[in-house]
């Protein structure tokens, strides 16, 4: 996969989170893990969003979107066809549009039974980290 479609294959993975977020969202977070399972492309996936709740800060997941899911199977098995089949991509979408990628190419813990702190253990504390961050009430 060439890096123009690879980056247009994410930008639409992005759009999608997008199209999924609640009303006064801050900020979207993905992460999958990537098997492959009888020659297909199986996604073990966990996904928060941030919310503005006026006083405070809100945190929750999304549930199951099948073309969410079918767009980051696609990804995987493009980079496949060039050699570089990932087994974790991260991605962070913000408010004003700024989206990061990062890859990773190392066994996927999660999908193995084991939690790690940098997939479910993130996840588990996004939203207090969160709130160090940004305060505990929205624009203050």
């Amino acid at each position: 996969m060439e890096a123009t479609a690879q980056q247009e294959q994410v930008r639409a993975i992005a759009e999608r989170f997008v199209q999924l977020a609640p009303e006064g969202w801050a900020r979207l977070v993905g992460n999958w893990e990537a098997t492959v399972v009888d020659g297909e492309v199986s996604l073990n996936w966990v996904t928060l969003g941030v919310v503005d709740l006026g006083d405070r800060w809100g945190a929750g997941q999304f549930g199951f979107d099948e073309q969410l899911y079918d767009l980051v199977a696609e990804l995987n098995e493009g980079m496949a066809q060039a050699g570089e089949r990932w087994t974790v991509l991260d991605l962070e979408v913000d408010r004003d549009g700024a989206f990061r990628t990062r890859f990773g190419y190392g066994p996927p813990t999660r999908t193995l039974g084991r939690p790690d702190e940098e997939s479910l253990g993130r996840f588990e504390k996004y939203l207090d980290t969160w709130i160090a961050e940004h305060g505990p009430v929205p624009g203050r």
